[in-house]
């Protein structure tokens, strides 16, 4: 176990079974420690305690600016609201990644971002701040993700796909080579993107297509 001094303190934004998910995988990471969870909304009330832990309210984190670092676990794209109200307060991220991934030394992953037990990010990617690659998903050489756009558990993206901000690409989806996934849209679970996909659409099936617009992220 790494010396005292030598622990990032973590908070995690988020209060739900998902940031309970990543404190468990955080456990796995030495030289890391959860000492507490941080929330924006009700109806968690003050002292509130989670996993044996307490749960803060968001104005707290002032308190914690000079010895802690953060990490989003909340699985909406649209946790940047959040992000950048922490940020605005001071805090600074940590970039999470599990033992078990494998992140080629040739890619890149922005502050704030979770890489989950069993990922593969092959070389030359370039993953952009608090994004959440979900567990065993693959991400191709030539990748681009932007800022807080979430890749669920088994998506597969092939190489030189892009996926804007706030995209929401789902569990065991198959995103084909060269395609773009636009801001803000949504990819179903299980389809097969063969071509690009607007800004602010849902599509689904194989091969995907629209079957809403005018969406803001999950």
């Amino acid at each position: 176990m790494a010396a005292s001094h030598d622990l990032t303190r973590l908070l995690v934004l988020g209060a739900g079974t998902f940031a309970l998910d990543v404190a468990d995988l955080i456990s796995d990471i030495p030289g890391y420690r959860v000492d507490g969870f941080a929330v924006s909304v009700p109806p968690h009330q003050p002292g509130a305690m989670l996993d044996g832990r307490p749960i803060y309210w968001v104005d707290e984190l002032q308190r914690f600016t000079d010895t802690h670092r953060a990490v989003c676990a909340i699985v909406s794209t649209k946790r940047r609201q959040f992000t950048q109200r922490a940020e605005a307060l001071g805090m600074r991220f940590a970039t999470i990644i599990h033992p078990t991934a494998r992140v080629s030394r040739r890619a890149t992953i922005g502050d704030g971002s979770i890489v989950s037990a069993g990922v593969l990010v092959t070389a030359y990617s370039d993953i952009g701040r608090h994004v959440i690659l979900n567990r065993g998903s693959i991400i191709g050489h030539h990748v681009a993700i932007c800022d807080h756009a979430t890749i669920g558990p088994g998506a597969n993206l092939a190489g030189a796909v892009r996926v804007g901000q706030r995209a929401w690409v789902g569990m065991s989806a198959v995103v084909l080579e060269q395609r773009v996934i636009g801001e803000s849209s949504i990819v179903a679970a299980g389809s097969v993107v063969t071509r690009d996909v607007p800004a602010r659409v849902t599509v689904m099936g194989t091969p995907a297509r629209v079957t809403q617009t005018d969406v803001e992220g999950y």
